[in-house]
């Protein structure tokens, strides 16, 4: 009987140790397994924002080429009211326009060279001054009658650009009355006059700029 008892106590010493191993193991599993469920959680977590977020992102940039094409389409049919307007008076006066600048232009030019010259002609110097004045006087004419004859509509949308023409208009104007006292004072200074004379070549080569600019908004040219 003592023999028995013994060795069922025995029994349950070695089986103690292996019973609590087990327990904590299942512990633990439970453990790392509620981690593993906690970070899984948090990785979803952000997933329907970043979703919402791209979805903006996306509706605004669809938004954007919407207007894109909105405005594309309203400066096309401008473009085709403006063309439909053009008249063939209105291109033959923009063509004496261009035609008169570019003769300024080489006159500028032209007087420039003779300038630079230490011994220029004071009579050839004064023959193109006066023969600038009068280009730029019939210039300011063809095109004070390009734009009379222009539609109310034609008028806004060459505004700014008949602005800046009329500000380099009075520019060019205000540098040939200097010549023109330069060379009818007692010294000529032909070194002030080749200045001068560059910068109304400038002045015209922007001049012409603008009205090319306008030829093509209005469609008085071909290109």
């Amino acid at each position: 009987m003592k023999r028995n008892l013994s060795v069922i106590l025995a029994l349950i010493l070695l089986s103690t140790p292996a019973l609590l191993l087990s327990q904590r193991g299942r512990g633990g599993g439970g453990g790392a397994g509620a981690g593993a469920q906690q970070g899984q959680g948090q990785g979803q977590g952000p997933g329907p924002g970043s979703a919402g977020s791209m979805g903006q992102g996306t509706q605004a940039g669809t938004q954007e080429r919407t207007r894109d094409q909105a405005r594309q389409q309203t400066r096309q049919q401008t473009r085709e009211q403006l063309r439909a307007q053009a008249t063939t008076e209105q291109r033959d006066q923009y063509r004496q326009c261009d035609q008169t600048m570019q003769q300024t232009r080489t006159q500028a030019r032209t007087m420039a060279r003779t300038a630079s010259q230490h011994s220029g002609n004071l009579a050839e110097m004064q023959g193109q001054q006066k023969q600038m004045m009068e280009q730029l006087r019939n210039l300011e004419q063809n095109r004070a009658r390009l734009y009379e004859g222009l539609n109310e509509e034609q008028r806004n949308a060459i505004q700014d650009r008949n602005r800046q023409m009329e500000q380099i208009h009075q520019r060019v104007q205000n540098q040939l009355q200097e010549m023109d006292r330069e060379l009818a004072g007692p010294e000529t200074h032909t070194v002030d006059l080749e200045k001068q004379a560059r910068a109304t070549e400038r002045e015209m080569n922007n001049y012409q700029k603008q009205l090319r600019e306008t030829a093509r908004t209005l469609s008085l040219t071909s290109d």
